[in-house]
């Protein structure tokens, strides 16, 4: 679950429930996710940190995913987890909901109703999703071999279901593991070489990739993978003082990614 989450007074999630019981729960998911978007950007016109919104637009995403899951029938050994920038609880307005349906072991055939039913639901519902089912095992042999996936891994958190599930999976594809961290972080560093030449290789550009392109989020999300995998925390904070950021390196590297994240988010309204 999303520990950092705070309360959503916007959302009624009391009558939520009613109109649930009540109505086709298709409006209703749909019209609770319109208001959520107006409420959200409203507030960024009025000049609210991007910060808030994209962690509070996750939280309430979470929310939704959790009412739509309890919508099916699902046995024990299978969760519903946050994956990738939704999994680190931030989520941009026309950004993907990254979700992996992890499964203990063996074939999701016993659940494929209820994963069929569900994913045919958030498509109702008119959510942007990305998703994949894999098994335990299935996260470790692919991870190994895709530094992509095992970075996405990395940042996760459980929606619905068994959180046992989750943790085991994060200490199987671990640095103990798989990819220890001098190991992921010549990784990294080839991959951000590479996406770096694909754009010039200058943060210059008349029009830059704020995402992707150098000095770009992608540039301080390596900052934080790199780290989280070598020191095994959970935010760039709490660096400051471990010999790797300064306070001052970490305000700044704070104040670019609120830059960025205001422009990103601007852009995509």
């Amino acid at each position: 679950m999303n520990r950092h989450a705070k309360p959503l007074l916007f959302f009624d999630e009391r009558r939520f429930r009613e109109d649930l019981n009540n109505c086709n729960p298709i409006p209703v998911f749909k019209n609770a996710i319109a208001a959520a978007n107006s409420h959200f950007n409203a507030r960024f016109h009025e000049g609210e940190q991007t910060a808030n919104l994209i962690a509070e637009r996750a939280g309430f995403m979470d929310l939704i995913l959790r009412h739509a899951w309890a919508q099916f029938d699902w046995g024990k050994n299978i969760c519903l987890i946050a994956v990738g920038g939704y999994g680190r609880g931030e989520l941009h307005p026309q950004s993907d909901i990254d979700l992996m349906l992890l499964i203990r072991r063996g074939n999701p055939r016993r659940h494929q109703r209820s994963i069929e039913g569900f994913l045919t639901f958030l498509w109702d519902i008119q959510l942007k999703i990305g998703h994949s089912v894999r098994s335990l095992s299935e996260c470790v042999a692919e991870a190994r071999f895709d530094i992509t996936i095992a970075t996405n891994l990395m940042e996760t958190r459980t929606i619905a279901g068994d959180e046992k599930l989750r943790l085991a999976m994060v200490k199987k594809t671990g640095p103990k593991r798989i990819w220890p961290d001098k190991q992921f972080f010549r990784a990294k560093w080839d991959e951000q070489i590479e996406r770096h030449n694909k754009h010039g290789n200058t943060e210059y550009n008349l029009e830059p990739n704020i995402k992707e392109a150098p000095g770009g989020l992608r540039d301080i999300q390596m900052i934080n993978w790199v780290a989280k995998r070598h020191f095994n925390v959970e935010s760039l904070e709490e660096l400051v003082g471990r010999d790797f950021l300064t306070p001052e390196e970490y305000l700044q590297l704070k104040r670019g990614e609120a830059f960025l994240w205001k422009v990103r988010y601007g852009l995509h309204l």
